[in-house]
């Protein structure tokens, strides 16, 4: 699954507000409590048969309500960045970034709910899924048939995601997990822009005349 698809889920599951028990109320106090989030994760992706297929790491920083860094540092170095009015997407190994307007970007993605515009429940069946290794489930699964995803399933230990779980539509499952989580920290503004080499190639999809930055 492409990663700006993983980040869009996680994103949603980080903006879901929602007045359920358990696993969604847990979900509910993370959203209600933590304004700024800095973490490490470790990712995973197998195919049907539980085959390896990828495993990559990084860093993620999230400052609401639509400012994020989703930083790929191995086995290959790829960074999305939303300083709130565009997504950049900096493909280092291809030396090229492609621009995207907010606006743009999530009416074509279900991040749309990002900017409060539809409530999650709209888009989403939702539902507490248990306990399991020691955390609360919530379990979204689209109500659209032409999404990227079937299901999403985050776990949260201490009201806080600590591990996501998507099955994507070719039966691949992508297993992240956060670690050395820090809620609420001071995020500079800076850590939310991209600055790009003058020999990077610029796809600039905002819909304007030429290139930008």
């Amino acid at each position: 699954m492409p990663l700006r698809r993983i980040l869009v889920a996680f994103l949603l599951l980080c903006a879901a507000v929602s007045a359920h028990a358990d696993g969604v109320g847990d979900l509910e106090a993370f959203y209600n409590n933590v304004d700024s989030l800095s973490a490490q994760f470790e990712q995973e992706q197998k195919d049907d048969s539980g085959q390896m297929l990828q495993q990559a790491s990084g860093t993620f920083l999230l400052s609401r309500p639509d400012r994020f860094r989703w930083e790929y540092t191995a086995p290959y170095k790829q960074v999305i960045v939303s300083d709130g009015e565009t997504f950049r997407f900096y493909d280092v190994d291809l030396a090229q970034v492609t621009i995207r307007s907010i606006d743009a970007t999530l009416q074509a993605t279900p991040a749309l709910l990002l900017t409060g515009g539809a409530a999650l429940e709209d888009a989403f069946n939702i539902a507490s899924a248990g306990q399991r290794d020691g955390m609360s489930w919530v379990r979204l699964t689209p109500r659209a048939d032409d999404t990227d995803f079937q299901e999403v399933r985050l776990g949260l230990k201490n009201q806080v995601p600590s591990v996501m779980e998507l099955d994507d539509n070719l039966g691949q499952t992508t297993h992240i997990r956060f670690s050395d989580i820090e809620l609420n920290p001071k995020l500079d503004a800076s850590r939310f822009t991209l600055d790009i080499p003058d020999d990077v190639e610029v796809v600039d999809g905002r819909g304007m005349n030429g290139q930008g930055r």
